[in-house]
């Protein structure tokens, strides 16, 4: 009782509920583009639709858990202080499903990659970089669900942590830079064409640095800020960013796609010269006559699994 007054649950309680409120709007944000996803492409490829379904299902369990630790710490442990520094076993079981979701979305901007860009060694560098971050995040996990005080955790295994988080930026950052560098290189003379490629590169890096950014953030509140949950704050958010930017790369397809396919009428009107004809009044060659022009790029794409990656122009 006499400690109850001196106790700050702000850096500790309070990361933790504005993440858990974040996680919820992203997980509505993916399951309308999911659902979006499934009415604008029923043709796409049972892989991508399977990694769909997959991303959604996981976010379901990750949420679940994530409210159930919320409440283990907000009303049942929330009398006791001490218990605040063991992380509940919904909480850990969080930790461990994080890993999973962002293993799915890396591995496929990585395989986008090399179909894009035809290296093997970009392949083996992003695969490497993915599967790295997995196994430290597992461990991670793992070392938490047998440990749970987050003081000797952070202590003993805080290495875990630093390690697939540098080895998530890398990685997102490697998929962000090589997909841009080989949209841009499939840049033609034709305006149309590069203006779309123009929008793929600025969504791509966008989309890349979302994630990046937040990791460099939980990074740095975990380096600088200690024994609290600030870092954990950000880190339970991550998942849903990941989810979200998969549902948002496939869904872009709607818009490159109207972009890339859509005609451009042009009304030209000029008066030829030494045009005239017999009957033809020198009023009628004073007036101007429109002509109209419809142009249309015909365009071909390179795709993943029916994801379209650039026009290329038709030879």
């Amino acid at each position: 009782m006499e400690q109850a007054p001196s106790f700050n649950a702000n850096p500790i309680l309070g990361p933790i509920i504005t993440g858990a409120v974040l996680s919820g709007v992203l997980y509505g944000s993916a399951t309308v583009q999911a659902y979006l996803y499934y009415q604008r492409f029923p043709r796409d490829n049972w892989k991508v639709k399977s990694l769909v379904a997959f991303q959604i299902t996981i976010q379901t369990i990750h949420l679940a858990f994530m409210i159930a630790g919320m409440w283990v710490m907000v009303v049942t442990d929330y009398a006791d202080p001490q218990e605040l520094s063991v992380l509940p076993k919904p909480t850990v079981v969080t930790i461990i499903l994080c890993s999973p979701i962002a293993l799915a979305v890396q591995g496929y901007f990585v395989l986008r990659v090399y179909r894009l860009s035809e290296q093997p060694l970009l392949l083996l560098l992003g695969g490497l970089l993915a599967v790295s971050k997995c196994t430290l995040h597992l461990v991670f996990g793992v070392a938490a669900y047998i440990v749970r005080d987050v003081v000797p955790l952070v202590q003993n295994w805080g290495w875990c942590i630093t390690g697939f988080l540098v080895l998530s930026i890398s990685c997102d950052t490697l998929i962000a830079t090589a997909l841009s560098h080989h949209l841009k290189l499939r840049k033609t003379g034709f305006d149309r064409t590069s203006r779309v490629i123009d929008r793929m590169i600025m969504y791509t890096l966008a989309t890349g640095l979302i994630t990046s950014a937040t990791e460099l953030a939980e990074a740095i509140c975990f380096w600088t800020m200690d024994y609290n949950y600030v870092w954990m704050g950000l880190y339970v958010v991550e998942s849903g960013l990941y989810t979200n930017s998969l549902l948002a790369a496939l869904n872009s397809r709607t818009l490159f796609n109207r972009l890339r396919n859509s005609e451009v009428p042009l009304e030209l009107g000029f008066s030829p010269r030494g045009s005239e004809t017999a009957g033809s009044s020198y009023r009628d060659q004073k007036t101007p006559q429109p002509i109209l022009i419809s142009v249309t790029h015909e365009t071909v794409s390179s795709q993943v699994d029916g994801v379209p990656l650039s026009p290329v122009p038709d030879k």
